[in-house]
């Protein structure tokens, strides 16, 4: 039996031989490993940039904290006579300069210092915590560019191992040993492991971009190949949550806030404590002047507002803090069990695809190698290619999971580089 050229195909195949050629081309983006990758991150990132200026802000809080009041000036001068339109001194102007301090009683000063000191060390801890957050969807989104380049060279890979296949084919067609009906069912299947590779190819150029605006980066790159590992480690609960509780930043700044709210306490009850003014002034008086000296003192009397609302409002504000913190603890217990249990889930997954993959891998070879010998039918070669690339594609998933959930346990105890 002779081939029969169409012509159509032949310009298909041109179009197919130019995408090829281009798309990996395209692809060939450069790697960039974890640890760098992180590096970029919390460099340049965004919004971990634009968090830091809480920090500067509660700085800012922390200087204004430790500031005098300043001395108040006044200055009058009374009772000046005024005469066509002129003004000059008589027996009753008065000149009065004045200045007064105000002085704080109660240590009302170094309670601000220490309510401002511990803001700004919850603010720097709650900054870490924001890049914690954070890095649960840097490495969603890195280890989803892993996996789309481990599926884009499977899916590159199987279109040429197709195309080989189908010169096989194409030669027992030739010699009458392959039906039409079956070369032709051969030859639609490469269009759709064409068009997955496409469609595949086209999800890692929109991951990397994504990628790139994750970094704050203008240059595109890829994630390093990631590799399956001989032992992955194992954990213990308790140990994580020993961890977590040591290292989360979450808890630490709620800590650092209870301690700042007590100060704030304090602070509100020194105000009971009224303040005073002392100052001290110049008279000059009369025609010609007389000059004379003065001091004085304001007192208010405490005897309504003994600040009571301020005092009420901090017990509760430390009372709320309580609550948010046995909260954050049980929320913490929540994620290390549920991330542990995510971890040991995909440990296991991936590992019963490890272990078949060496018997897929022959089956696909004896598979093709039958069809070959016409010891297999075409359907039969096609469902084993099928299940072949169902297996392959799910083994993937396995490790990129597997080696994701590894990460995020150290996200979720804390445990940021």
């Amino acid at each position: 039996m002779k081939l029969i050229k169409n012509p159509i195909l032949h310009i298909y195949a041109i179009m197919l031989f130019i995408a090829l050629a281009v798309t990996p081309a395209a692809l060939c983006y450069e790697e960039i490993g974890l640890d760098e990758a992180l590096v970029e991150f919390y460099k340049n990132n965004f919004d971990i940039v634009a968090s830091k200026y809480e920090i500067d802000k509660a700085y800012a809080d922390y200087v204004k904290a430790k500031l005098l009041p300043n001395p108040n000036l006044t200055v009058d001068y009374n009772n000046l006579a005024m005469s066509q339109g002129k003004t000059y001194r008589w027996d009753n102007t008065q000149l009065t300069v004045r200045v007064d301090q105000l002085i704080e009683t109660g240590g009302k000063r170094a309670l601000r210092i220490d309510v401002a000191s511990e803001v700004l060390e919850a603010t720097r801890i709650s900054h870490k915590d924001v890049i914690r957050n954070l890095l649960v969807g840097f490495y969603n989104l890195y280890y989803t560019l892993s996996l789309d380049a481990l599926n884009v060279e499977f899916a590159r890979d199987e279109l040429n191992r197709y195309s080989r296949l189908l010169q096989v084919a194409e030669k027992r067609f030739s010699a009458g040993l392959l039906s039409s009906i079956d070369y032709t069912k051969l030859r639609v299947g490469k269009i759709d492991l064409e068009n997955s590779y496409t469609n595949l190819a086209n999800q890692l150029l929109n991951d990397i971009d994504s990628f790139s605006l994750l970094l704050g980066s203008d240059v595109r790159r890829k994630p390093a190949r990631v590799y399956v590992q001989d032992r992955y480690p194992t954990f213990v609960e308790s140990e994580l949550l020993a961890i977590a509780y040591e290292n989360r930043h979450d808890l630490l700044s709620l800590h650092r806030q209870r301690k700042a709210a007590e100060h704030s306490l304090s602070l509100a009850k020194a105000y009971r404590l009224p303040d005073f003014s002392i100052g001290g002034e110049y008279n000059s008086t009369s025609n010609p002047a007389i000059s004379g000296v003065g001091v004085g003192i304001s007192v208010p009397l405490p005897i309504f507002n003994r600040n009571q609302g301020e005092i009420v409002k901090r017990i509760a504000e430390i009372q709320q803090l309580d609550v948010q913190l046995a909260k954050t603890k049980r929320r913490i217990a929540s994620e290390v069990h549920q991330a542990l249990n995510n971890y040991t889930a995909a440990m296991k997954v991936f590992e019963s695809y490890r272990d078949n993959k060496d018997n897929m891998d022959v089956l696909m070879q004896n598979s093709e190698k039958a069809f070959s010998l016409g010891g297999i039918t075409v359907l039969e070669l096609l469902d084993t290619h099928k299940t072949y690339r169902e297996f392959i594609t799910k083994y993937h998933q396995a490790l990129i999971q597997l080696v994701l959930n590894m990460h995020l346990i150290k996200v979720y105890t804390g445990e940021i580089k």
